[in-house]
């Protein structure tokens, strides 16, 4: 005969681990951001005329992170005006990058439409995530260890 506390024990652990799998991963956007670092405009040039070619604010961020490789990626985009925006502010969130030091990286990049229609990059910031160190829990300017 089966022993019911035994069975209990096993299911109520089984219910928990079930639990624990459904849950989701809390958002990258919720990570915490304790610096940024200003990014040159040198180092976005190529992103630059290619906004000025009229690119979508999407497609400019895009231009400026470069390719992914990583597990997750968060994209949020706010613009100021619906239907004709003046402005935008794109975050890049990257996580579970395949580097043996850096885990994430965070982009902020805004947007701002000039007289004749076309974007143009007002700021860039950036802010990585380290796999190991002080504050695995949140994004800064300083480099990982």
């Amino acid at each position: 005969m089966a022993n019911p506390i035994r069975g209990a024990i096993l299911a109520a652990a089984m219910t928990a681990a079930v639990a624990e799998a459904a849950d989701p991963l809390p958002s990258l956007a919720a990570v915490p951001v304790a610096s940024t670092q200003l990014v040159s405009p040198a180092d976005y040039r190529e992103a630059a005329a290619f906004a000025a070619r009229a690119g979508a604010p999407l497609d400019i961020a895009l231009k400026i992170v470069g390719t992914f490789a990583g597990s997750a990626q968060h994209i949020v985009q706010v613009n100021e005006g619906a239907e004709s925006p003046a402005a935008s502010r794109v975050t890049v969130i990257r996580d579970g990058l395949l580097d043996d030091s850096i885990r994430g990286e965070r982009w902020e990049i805004v947007l701002q439409r000039n007289a004749s229609g076309a974007w143009g990059i007002r700021e860039v910031k950036r802010a990585w995530r380290c796999w190991r160190g002080a504050h695995p829990d949140r994004f800064a300017a300083a480099p990982c260890p």
